[in-house]
């Protein structure tokens, strides 16, 4: 089963957590695809649910330590289709990269994972866990191997989270990040069993970002929300 990540070029949580997380589970990548950082013109949320000034290491350095093959493209590139190609890759997992399109994961024999942090179809989109407290929905995460729609194609596993009385929205987080991780390793022993049969995912509400006037109720209805979900866990 050869693997390839696609990954930014630069220090990011998830990027570092995955790379690590395939070498010890034993599905260590052919090859990184890092591409770099591209601008973007998004409403910088009021409400943060993510740490910041974390220690992280920069991909590269991670992929040198692991003897790992590090490339710097433009994902959606004949050059990535031709590494896949080159490679001979089965399954690609996404790490960091924004939308991908068919030249970029086309050429995989088996296909591209993305773990979606929110339950699908239901919470396709942006800002999945703020979406989901406004919309009252679980909180969760959805494997899937991706198609050229976004947040579609074949769903692999899919996982709710608990939550506790006392959790902020960090911890909210966190956990839809640690298990992000633990079902990309086991989505790729799902794919590994050829005889395993994979449904395409319905359609569902997309979601852009949370505008500023909507985010601001969610400090009012965030008590209520997780009364509602933790079934007096704390």
């Amino acid at each position: 089963m050869k693997i390839g990540v696609f990954a930014y070029n630069f220090k990011h949580w998830k990027t570092q957590a995955g790379i690590q997380n395939l070498c010890v589970a034993g599905y260590k990548p052919e090859v990184v695809m890092a591409a770099d950082p591209v601008k973007l013109d998004f409403y910088q949320s009021k409400i943060r649910v993510s740490p910041k000034d974390l220690f992280l290491w920069h991909p590269k350095d991670l992929c040198e330590f692991h003897s790992i093959d590090y490339r710097v493209v433009k994902h959606n590139s004949s050059e990535t289709a031709q590494i896949v190609q080159q490679k001979n890759l089965d399954i690609g997992i996404i790490l960091g990269a924004r939308i991908l399109k068919p030249i970029a994961f086309e050429k995989f024999s088996i296909g591209v994972v993305n773990m979606h942090p929110g339950i699908l179809p239901e919470n396709r989109g942006l800002d999945n866990l703020k979406w989901a407290i406004l919309d009252n929905k679980p909180q969760g995460v959805t494997s899937h191997l991706i198609d050229a729609k976004i947040d579609k194609g074949k769903k692999i596993l899919q996982e709710k989270i608990s939550i506790y009385e006392d959790d902020t929205l960090l911890d909210i987080h966190l956990r839809l990040q640690n298990l992000e991780q633990r079902l990309m390793l086991e989505s790729i022993e799902v794919l590994k069993n050829a005889n395993h049969k994979l449904e395409y995912l319905s359609d569902g509400k997309y979601y852009k970002s949370v505008p500023p006037e909507k985010e601001q109720t969610i400090d009012k209805i965030f008590n209520q929300y997780k009364r509602k979900f933790s079934d007096g866990k704390s």
